[in-house]
């Protein structure tokens, strides 16, 4: 028969190790008795803790402790006999009581310490069991997360800076884009070329629309109202180059605006070929943001259904008229004054002092331009009066009177000055744009929900009357007035009136 050393179980002599515990097994002998000595083959319990091991083995498997006594160190209390020892007396071995934290591994209640190294083998098998698992589905969800991952999300990833690449421009913000309700016309000789159609001058207009949004930002900043849907009239040349640019029409007048448009797009380059020149009108619409863009649209298609064919332009550049269309708008168009104050005339060589005497000093004549500013500067209520003048007398005026009356004023002011041959009269008053504003806060209160309440403008100052049912309504309608113009609500008049339950 042979038995574990561990757990004390007995089997026959063909099995080699032990079935609850995998300890080899060894063959079963006499038992210790008390006054005999150990043999080779039997069970050696510790001195110290009382474990169990195999013969041959010199540390203990529980505490760590040396089964045999070392020859240079004398042995352990525990192991010294309690009587010296005659010569030719057998030694007896005594095992020590185990520590009470080793008393349940080593007692002899084999039932107890079988069960308690099964439960833990069980427990092992299931924690690697479980770790498998997650690894597995941590894997899964890896391959499923990086197959499902674009290029641009890969390519992000991969790059630092394209991580932080800002994405297609949103339609809020200031937007620059052509008029959908008026569309790019081309005249000319060659306008009928693939090279000159509408949709190659869009792409041009592509290209170049950054330009004119950095033009229009510049604006804002002088003036964050500022909002203007125009017609550009551009003259192409067969090589492609820009020969002269001029604002036929505008829904607000602005030469700063108007100037810096014209720079942009004389810079433009489009597709030479062998044809002629021609002449496009790009509709181009300057808003804050999509909301806008459709009320600057209808304006503006208002603006060109009245236009003239020979009308003078808005705004000119300086570009010198082609004799092929020296006849077009876009040609009589070009102003000979810039809107900077004119230049003083250069006086003659100075004379002799002698000869001062015979020799009379022309007078200075006045500028046309500068005869028109003393002319507005008389009048105090045009204070706010801009113009510059194009060949042949023609005066354009904008900028901003508090009303008809005194757009009338300005108009009749500088027709009465000499030289001044036609006005052209873009001004605009305090009062349409307080009704534009005032229209537009009554569509955000409609809106709202809030049909009962009226709003008027006047200046920077906003007055709310009308009826609600609730205290929150009343503020609500503050903050929509607030937001949706540039006003500040001075007087609420809104009374509150709650409602019946039966709402009526």
């Amino acid at each position: 028969m042979k038995k574990c050393p561990s757990c004390n179980r007995t089997y026959p002599d063909e099995e080699t190790f032990c079935e609850a515990d995998g300890v080899a097994l060894i063959k079963a002998g006499p038992a210790l008795v008390e006054g005999s000595a150990p043999t080779v083959g039997e069970v050696i319990e510790c001195p110290v803790c009382g474990g169990r091991a195999e013969p041959g083995e010199v540390i203990c498997n529980f505490c760590g402790a040396r089964l045999t006594a070392d020859p240079q160190t004398p042995p352990s209390p525990a192991a010294q006999p309690s009587a010296p020892q005659r010569p030719g007396q057998q030694r007896t071995v005594v095992a020590s009581a185990p520590p009470e934290r080793f008393s349940r591994r080593l007692t002899d209640q084999m039932p107890e310490s079988e069960s308690d190294g099964e439960g833990r083998g069980s427990f092992t098998v299931l924690g690697y069991v479980a770790a498998a698992l997650v690894a597995l589905v941590g894997g899964a969800w890896l391959a499923l997360h990086l197959s499902s991952r674009g290029p641009a999300e890969e390519a992000a990833s991969a790059s630092p800076a394209a991580a932080v690449t800002p994405g297609p421009a949103s339609t809020a913000g200031p937007l620059v884009a052509l008029a959908s309700n008026v569309p790019v016309r081309v005249t000319g000789e060659s306008s009928s070329a693939v090279e000159r159609s509408p949709d190659a001058m869009r792409k041009v207009f592509d290209d170049g629309k950054g330009a004119l949004l950095d033009a229009y930002k510049h604006a804002l900043g002088g003036d964050a109202t500022s909002s203007d849907g125009m017609i550009v009239r551009v003259r192409i040349m067969p090589d492609g180059s820009v020969a002269g640019a001029a604002v036929r029409t505008s829904t607000t007048p602005n030469p700063s605006l108007d100037a810096e448009v014209i720079r942009a797009i004389s810079g433009w380059s489009y597709v030479p070929f062998t044809g002629g020149q021609v002449e496009v009108d790009y509709p181009i619409i300057f808003a804050h943001d999509a909301t806008e863009q459709v009320s600057i649209e209808s304006a503006l298609a208002t603006r060109v259904a009245s236009l003239g064919t020979n009308e003078a332009p808005e705004y000119g550049s300086s570009v010198a008229a082609s004799p092929a269309l020296s006849s077009s708008p876009a040609a009589a168009a070009v102003p000979t004054e810039s809107i900077a104050p004119a230049a003083v005339e250069t006086p003659p060589a100075r004379a002799h002092p002698r000869h001062l005497a015979r020799v009379p000093r022309p007078a200075l004549t006045p500028s046309l331009r500068d005869r028109v500013s003393d002319a507005l500067r008389s009048n105090r209520s045009l204070g706010r009066v801009q113009f510059y003048t194009n060949p042949g007398g023609s005066v354009v005026l904008f900028g901003k009177v508090f009303d008809e009356k005194a757009k009338g004023v300005a108009v009749q002011v500088v027709r009465g000055v000499p030289g001044v041959t036609a006005v052209v009269n873009n001004l605009t008053t305090d009062t349409d744009t307080w009704r534009q504003q005032q229209a537009q806060v009554q569509s955000q209160l409609a809106n709202a929900g809030l049909q009962k309440v009226t709003v008027r403008i006047v200046g920077r100052d906003a007055f709310l009357s009308g009826e609600v049912t609730t205290d929150a309504e009343k503020d609500r309608a503050v903050t929509i007035t607030e937001g949706a113009a540039p006003v500040v609500v001075r007087t609420n008049l809104i009374t509150v009136k709650p409602g019946s339950v039966f709402g009526f």
